[in-house]
């Protein structure tokens, strides 16, 4: 009789164990958002507040992880202006999500542009070049030789970079997410 009360005991507390799991949307997961305006490093600071939308429902296990229209509050947590030879830089963090009915929830992840974090900082062309000679020796001539465009080291001053609505941005998730 101890046994049989013992078994059934243990199968509802092992019951209560296996079937207690929070659903939660997995670090790593990519979320596509798309913003209403469009945002520029010549207006934006380090620090300043930036929004993004879902455009449509992000759903796990038959739930509504993240409904159409939800909006994402970030803020640019990286910013450096175009110098000589390098175009702007932009890095944006996650932090909170605003759900429908006005509730804030916290949201950890970072932007991705076209597969990275970061949106520029790439090195712009030369503004001038020096040609140089190769000389060669082909066969049967005694001359010969190629002419090469180098750059000359000077190079042209960077650009602002410009993201907008058209553009292909997503949210990478920095921890799970839960959202019941």
């Amino acid at each position: 009789m101890l046994k049989k009360i013992l078994l059934i005991f243990l199968t509802f507390f092992l019951l209560n164990i296996v079937f207690a799991f929070e659903i939660c949307l997995p670090k790593g997961s990519l979320v596509k958002v798309y913003t209403k305006k469009v945002y520029s490093t010549e207006s934006l600071e380090e620090g300043s507040l930036v929004y993004f939308i879902a455009p449509s429902d992000v759903w796990v296990l038959e739930k509504k992880a993240i409904e159409k229209g939800d909006i994402f509050e970030g803020y640019v947590s990286m910013l450096k202006l175009p110098v000589q030879g390098v175009d702007a830089a932009i890095k944006i963090d996650i932090d909170s999500i605003i759900k429908q009915n006005g509730e804030k929830r916290n949201f950890k992840g970072k932007i991705i542009f076209s597969g990275s974090d970061i949106l520029g900082g790439n090195l712009t062309n030369p503004a001038s070049y020096n040609t140089t000679i190769h000389p060669r020796k082909v066969y049967g001539n005694h001359w010969g030789g190629s002419l090469q465009y180098v750059p000359s080291g000077e190079y042209e001053f960077g650009k602002h970079v410009f993201f907008g609505p058209r553009d292909n941005i997503l949210i990478e998730l920095l921890e799970d997410y839960y959202f019941n």
